[in-house]
């Protein structure tokens, strides 16, 4: 890895205009990616994981969310100040992302190989056969069997997970030096989960691809992440080296999620699990935004929401109380 991070993201903050009222989905997101390194962002449904790398890749997902604050920068140049031109010319060339369900992000009526070959041929000026020809080599890295006769093939042709290998051929097609895989093994059998998750480590390992799984399953982070980001309604309430977090984390939020991970309870007992629902973004608790769900909380958690700060070496936390949990207790 470099010493610099390739990607330095600081106090993002993306808000949704709502019926009601102005919602604010991700709130000061700040973190940093060296390359060949895989951070995890980890959280429930909601948190605020998908909306954070879509804003990176200025993809928001509806004309009512808006980027307030926040700079991210790849090489020391800000996404965020980018125009448009600037930044399609940034989306497949330095960044690329896998989202989360093929069929809705694959075109249903474009051939596979017609679909990685465009964008060589639109952005690297590639003639037709030399794109095909890239394309075939795309597949063949991905583990498609055939790959040359499977580039006539369309998206339904394509099982589970040979559609989202073609994804993944399709975001590196023009060799990104950063890779955002949204919930990658998301309805896929375990066998064809580990598939996934080994090409990307390999591809990490033979390019120095550095790369963002967004994911809720703390096993996938066991087996894939070099650090990690907890999220908890719109904020990063802890960051660490997995080793390190797996083995104490230091925020109650991110103890409740190892703690309700399979294989964690003791035999014979119940699996445990964190009580309540994450809040409403518009009707969000005062103070720490876990205080209702959290074990620890005492009065002063709801005066003021705890901000993330360095704690030891490498880990942040956003608890008043992570002392608590070094401990043990």
């Amino acid at each position: 890895m470099s010493e610099a991070p390739l990607l330095e993201v600081d106090d993002l903050t993306v808000e949704f205009a709502t019926p009601t009222g102005v919602v604010r989905a991700v709130d000061g997101v700040s973190f940093t990616l060296g390359e060949g390194e895989v951070l995890g962002l980890v959280g429930e449904s909601g948190s605020g994981k998908t909306v954070t790398c879509r804003a990176l890749m200025r993809l928001l997902p509806s004309r009512r969310a808006r980027i307030v604050t926040g700079s991210a920068r790849i090489d020391g140049v800000d996404l965020m100040a980018m125009t448009e031109p600037e930044m399609r010319a940034v989306r497949g060339l330095t960044m690329g992302m896998i989202f989360q369900n093929p069929m809705t992000h694959l075109d249903p009526v474009m051939t596979i190989g017609a679909q990685i070959a465009e964008p060589l041929r639109a952005h690297l000026g590639m003639a037709r056969a030399e794109a095909l020809a890239q394309a075939t080599e795309l597949l063949r890295q991905v583990g498609i069997p055939d790959p040359k006769a499977r580039l006539g093939a369309y998206p339904h042709e394509f099982s589970g997970g040979m559609r989202q290998r073609a994804m993944i051929a399709a975001a590196l097609a023009r060799r990104p030096r950063l890779l955002i895989a949204d919930e990658p093994t998301t309805a896929l059998d375990v066998t064809v989960q580990m598939q996934i998750l080994r090409l990307l480590l390999d591809l990490r390992d033979t390019t120095g691809l550095a790369i963002v799984l967004i994911t809720h399953d703390l096993g996938v982070v066991a087996e894939t992440c070099d650090t990690v980001a907890v999220m908890y309604a719109g904020r990063i309430v802890e960051r660490a080296p997995k080793a390190a977090l797996l083995r104490r984390p230091l925020h109650p939020y991110s103890d409740g999620l190892t703690r309700s991970q399979p294989g964690s309870a003791s035999p014979g007992r119940e699996l445990p699990s964190i009580p309540g629902q994450p809040p409403s973004l518009a009707d969000l608790p005062s103070g720490c935004r876990f205080r209702p769900r959290c074990d620890h909380a005492e009065p002063a958690c709801a005066e003021a929401s705890p901000p993330l700060v360095e704690v030891a070496p490498g880990r942040a936390s956003a608890c008043r109380r992570w002392r608590v949990l070094e401990a043990g207790a």
